[in-house]
This record gives C-alpha cells, structure tokens and sequence, in this order.
C-alpha cells in the first residue's frame, strides 16, 4: 500500500437519524504516527428522527475483507454524545474513542479493505448488562484483529415482568447496514452519493489504476430488534367512574409470545428459543385518553392466524376474566389495513397498539331450575347370623346399581347385646371389602356376623374406586375416595350407606358433617332388611342457552360451530369420606374446564334462535363464593361462534332457584349458593350481544398502521 496517497486527516461523520447525511469537514481525524484510524458513524432511528436522548455505548464488529482467503474481524466500541435538539436534521456526534478502541486501515488491509460493521446498543444506555453479561460480551470476539470471521449472534432475553425501566434497559438496536448486502450508509468525499455495501477506499480519478484517494465514510443505521405491544383500556359500559381493580400482582398477560432468543446481526433474523410469554406489563403514560395503557417488548416471530382461538392478550377486571385470540386480533389489523391477510407475524421495529373498551354485557332473564338426583337403592335380603345376602332394588324413579363394591367397618361393642346399636363411630379404616357374587337379582357375600359383639357401618362406593386413608391401623383418620371434575358420562362416582326413616325424599347434607345426621348407627345381627342407599356424590350442572329475537341476538350456531361453556375459578378435584359422606374440595383452583356440548341443531320448535339442549358438566360439590383469596366467586363462561364472551361469576351466586325438586338443603326461590352432592343444577341463559367494543389495534411509533374497530364480546 502507497501510504502517500493516505490523507492524515481522517474524516468523521455525525451520527444522524435523517434519511439524508452531509459529509462532515475533514477536521475529527484520530491518527498515530502514519496510521489512518477507521472511523465510525452511527444513525439512530428508533422513536424520533434525530440522535440520541443521552450517552450511549455502541460495540461492534469490524470485519474487513480482502478475498475469501484473507478475512479478519475485530470488536471495538464507541460512545455516541447526547444530541441536544432531537431534531428531523439534529444528530448525535461520536466521542473521541481512547486508544484501546482505535482500530486502523493499516492493520485491515489497507486500500485492499472491504470493511463490514455489525454493531448493537441500547438507545441512551452505557454499561448494559443482559442475564448478567454486557454488551460486549454478550456480542463476543477479540479486542485484536483476527483471521477469519466472529459469530455475530447476540443472546436476548427480555424480562416477563416488566417495568418502564426494564423496557429502556432491554431496548435492543442493532446495525448491519455497512456490508456485503447492506443498505445506504457508505459515502464518498470524491464521490458524494449514498452507496451499498461496504467500506473501502476510493480512488480521486476513479479512471486511474492508482494515485491519491480517501476511504469511504459510514453512516450506521441502527433498527429496533425487538417488537412492541401496547394496550389502553377504556371503560365501557357498567363499569361507571370506578377504577378498574386487576387480579393482585397482575394487569395484561401476553400469552405464547418468545421472550429469549438468537439475534444474528448480520442477517437480521431471531432463532427464538421460548415461547414463556409477558406476565406483567409496563404502565407507561396514559396519552391515549385510556384509563390504562401499558406496554411490553417481545421478541419478534409470532404469528397471528386467521380463526385461531388461541389467546393472546388476557386479564383479571373485577374478578372478570377478558381475552383477546389471535383471530380477534388479525382482523382487527386486516380491517384497519384493508388486507384480507390469512396471517400476520410480528416484525421487529414495530409496535403494536391495541385500544380495548371494556364493559360488562348483560345476561336477562336468567332462570334456574333445581332438581335432586335420583337415588340408587339396596336392601338385605334376608339377615341371620351367617352369610349376608343383598338384593339392590328400585326405589320410586330410581335405577338398581348393578356395579358397585361394598366394604364394612367393625363398631364393635364390649358387650354381647342384642338391641338396637346407638354405635356412630363411623369414621375410621374401610379396609374390609366383601367379595359379592349375583345369583339372580340377589348379591351373596362372603361375610357373616362373627358374634353378637360385631356391629358394622356398611358403605357401598362406585366399582373399583381407590380407598384411601392415613394408615390400615388409624381409626382416627377417615378413608376417603378421590373425585374430579369432569363429564357427566364419566364422572359419576357413587357413595351409599343405611340412613334413618324413609328414602323416598332426599336427605339433608351437611357442608361440615356430610350426612351424618341421617346416618344409621351400627347394624349387629339381624333379620331385618338393611336399605343401603347410593348416591350421587357430584353436583351435575346444566347450562341451556337461549337468545332473543331482536337484532341484539346472539349467534348459538354458526355453521358447525356452536357456542362454548365453561366453568371457571373452582376446585375440580375433591375427596369423599367413607364413614358420613362429607365431600372436601382439595389442591388448588382450576382456572377453566369445558362443559360437554350438546347436539348440534335447532330446537324442537323448529326456530333457529333458542337452544334447548344443555351442556353438561360434573363438578365436586362446592360453595359458590369463597371468603378469601385472588378469586372468590366460581364462574360460569359462555363464548359464542363469533367470538362473543359471557362471564358469570359474582352473579352465579346470586341466582335463585325457581324449583327445588323437593331438596332437603335448596329453599325454592332462595339463592344458590352451593352446589350439593346428588343434586342437578339447571341454569337457562338468555344471551345477547355487548361487552368488549371498539377495539382498534395501530401498528405505530416505529411503523404506523391503523386498524378498524371490531367487535369483541367479554362479559363480567
């Protein structure tokens, strides 16, 4: 290289954010002794078009190229100064870097030079660190020029619960613009126009094989590398001036969306290595007229597809569970954009904004119809001191149960006795499990009565179910069984025992003793027919939905589709003592379980408004309202085909029961605030449109699109 054709001053350009860049005058050169130094200029574009708001550090890759035998690359880093104007023409000057960060044509090949610069930074920000790493070295490579080529992949991870200054902090922007297939940035001082690709020098005459010349200036263009979602919340109707109140420690989540990922500079494309989603996100200035508005950073690559009922935007208002899907929120863009677009991935650089009215829709004649479970009967035969023989009967409107095991617990007196037992030990170990066989409609067991000492509570649970209990020696612990929530067809679990007087009407259950006070003591020897009752121990829940015949009609079916019911906030698994029936609610809540739908079609009255069949649910015994914790009511949600939501949850316990059915623990017209063993609860809904409204969604700050309104139904 002829260093006499070097110029000794080296020209600096501004770091600027305007689309267009004036050469600087030649008077920033950083030289030592007769080495040219490279000189770095950066663009920021990421809110405004000016520089940046306040000292930031830039690291980078400079790899210079001389063939595809012959490549080194380094990583140096610079400070880009405040620029003080923000300005459409203001920029942001770099500092003079110390001489550790100099790096020099003469150690890059020289005049021979293709130099590529791959830089990153955090807008405003020095010293940033990522899962405890810096800049630096999160972007990796030697301080020394090196043969061949750094990766130039940076590790991101953004925080799931964020906050204004982790959004600032975690801000990442990168430049690839100065390479290979780089963009703009390359200026010439002999040849003024903005070019592609890359650093390298540029002959005066450009006609001549040698002679005088000037390297290229740069100008780096840095580009958000992360997405953006921002939320307003506006109150819409029945909400009035009170302030929304979110589930504790909670706003928005953004559900399935990545969070840590690869980011090759170079290429400009994330590898995402999760999918774990925002828990909380950023409140940020209301300026929108919202009552809330909040914003998250994400990493780019989700998609959003046309009919996916995959939610994505999700929060707690007043114990009312709202959601967005990825289909409200595609057409919602596709309207604003006038697109027909069947998907959409979210692009770094941009922000997504959502405007959310949220209000509560109203449900009208509301009606529920109580009625007791049918009882399933048995009775002994015959009774003397030997063999037990058991034939299972039909009570009035009741089935025989053919499918049941039958276990007994010894209540043992310290004297011979003859009389009646008043023995009511009943809680204790069910450890022994009669062996029936059915001889006609007659069950043979394989016990007797040892003596006249020997008086036994008798339990019958549904065939094959698990005993459970503390220890087979524990008599101070009651075997339980375990139930779960679920449908109707498969959740049927059974529990019997002898009860005092007549089984023709229901019995009362105890939320604290279970049955115990209709409970039978002990049962010594005898010739007297032993009623063994089975019952339901599930509380069945049915939910018919109907709508009006005004233009504020609900769609029940579209096409073959048709609405969706859910139960939400409850417990689904519980378990049942052997000895008084008691049903207990056990592990922790259940935030949704489907209900089981009915047959598609219309009604028996051939209109096409009303929906007579009921969805079906089985869920363990439980009360309707809670006195603590996040979510106190159980609800009931209702979604319709076109995406209508309908939330019942402090209301449910508020229904009144028109009809008891004769129930022993349900007052007619009292409210319903428990649901009970043996007991089916029919809830009829009459469903019409409102809720969530106007919902707009701009893709801005960075990238600006606006989106029409569209109509999404949550309800309270």
């Amino acid at each position: 290289m002829n260093k006499l054709y070097y110029s000794l001053i080296v020209t600096t350009a501004l770091l600027t954010t305007a689309c267009t860049n004036d050469l600087e005058n030649d008077t920033n050169a950083v030289v030592s002794g007769d080495k040219e130094a490279i000189a770095f200029v950066g663009q920021n574009n990421t809110t405004t078009r000016a520089g940046f708001a306040a000292r930031t550090e830039i690291v980078m890759h400079i790899r210079s190229t001389k063939d595809a035998n012959n490549i080194r690359e380094t990583r140096t880093q610079a400070y880009a100064k405040i620029d003080e104007t923000l300005s459409e023409t203001s920029s942001s000057a770099i500092e003079s870097p110390d001489d550790e960060s100099v790096r020099y044509w003469d150690d890059a090949y020289g005049r021979d030079a293709k130099l590529s610069v791959f830089a990153v930074a955090i807008p405003g920000k020095t010293a940033v660190t990522n899962n405890e790493k810096y800049l630096s070295a999160l972007l990796g490579g030697s301080t020394s020029w090196s043969d061949g080529t750094m990766s130039e992949e940076i590790t991101w991870t953004v925080s799931p619960k964020q906050t204004t200054d982790l959004i600032a902090d975690e801000d990442l922007a990168f430049s690839n613009n100065i390479s290979e297939k780089g963009e703009g940035g390359v200026f010439s001082s002999n040849h003024p126009t903005e070019k592609d690709g890359y650093l390298k020098f540029r002959l005066t005459d450009e006609n001549q094989a040698d002679g005088p010349g000037k390297f290229d200036q740069g100008n780096l263009k840095f580009t958000h590398a992360l997405s953006r979602i921002t939320v307003n919340l506006v109150k819409g109707t029945g909400y009035g001036n009170s302030p929304f109140k979110f589930e504790d420690g909670t706003n928005v989540k953004i559900l399935g969306v990545p969070t840590t990922g690869t980011l090759n500079i170079e290429t400009g494309k994330w590898n995402s290595s999760d999918a774990a989603g925002i828990t909380t996100m950023a409140p940020t200035t209301n300026d929108s007229g919202a009552d809330y508005m909040l914003v998250a950073q994400i990493l780019p690559g989700y998609t959003m597809t046309d009919g996916d009922n995959t939610n994505v935007l999700e929060f707690i208002i007043d114990d009312n569970k709202y959601f967005i899907t990825q289909d409200m929120m595609l057409d919602a863009l596709n309207a604003g954009q006038n697109t027909t677009e069947t998907s959409l991935t979210m692009e770094k650089g941009k922000n997504y904004v959502f405007k959310i009215t949220v209000g509560k829709s109203k449900i009208i004649n509301v009606t529920a119809t109580l009625e007791p479970w049918v009882n399933v009967t048995a009775k002994d035969q015959t009774m003397d001191n030997s063999h037990i023989t058991l034939d299972l009967f039909t009570n009035t409107g009741g089935t025989a149960s053919t499918n049941f095991d039958l276990y007994r617990l010894n209540d043992k007196s310290v004297t011979i006795s003859t009389d009646a037992s008043t023995a009511t030990n009943w809680g204790g170990n069910y450890t022994d499990k009669a062996t029936l066989t059915q001889n006609g409609t007659n069950w043979v067991t394989d016990w007797f009565f040892e003596d006249n000492k020997s008086f036994y509570h008798f339990r019958t649970v549904d065939k094959d179910r698990k005993i459970k209990g503390t220890t087979d020696t524990d008599n101070s612990v009651d075997d339980y069984f375990e139930i779960t929530s679920g449908a109707q067809s498969s959740h049927d679990y059974h529990w019997g025992a002898p009860f005092k007087g007549s089984t023709t009407s229901p019995i009362v259950y105890s939320t604290s003793d279970g049955y115990t006070a209709n409970l039978s003591p002990a049962i010594g020897a005898t010739g007297d027919i032993i009623n063994l009752t089975e019952l339901h121990m599930m509380s069945n829940i049915n939910v018919v939905l109907r709508t009006t015949k005004t233009s504020d009609a609900v769609a029940l079916e579209k096409a073959t589709d048709q609405c969706e019911v859910s139960l939400t906030y409850f417990y689904a698994d519980g378990t049942v003592n052997m000895g008084n029936g008691l049903v207990k609610t056990t592990g922790s809540l259940a935030t949704s379980a489907l209900f089981t739908q009915p047959a598609a079609g219309t009604s028996a009255d051939g209109t096409d408004y009303i929906k007579t069949n009921a969805f079906t649910f089985a869920v363990v015994p439980q009360a309707l309202k809670r006195s603590s914790g996040d979510h106190l009511y159980v609800g009931i949600t209702i979604k319709t085909p076109d995406n209508n939501q309908y939330y019942v949850v402090e209301k449910l316990a508020d229904i009144v029961a028109t009809a008891n059915g004769s129930s022993q623990n349900q007052t007619e017209n009292g409210k319903i605030s428990f649901w009970y063993p043996n007991h089916t609860y029919t809830y009829t809904f009459t469903l019409t449109k409102a809720g969530i409204k106007n919902v707009t969604c701009t893709v801005q700050d960075w990238v600006n699109v606006t989106a029409d309104n569209q109509n999404i139904s949550l309800e309270d």
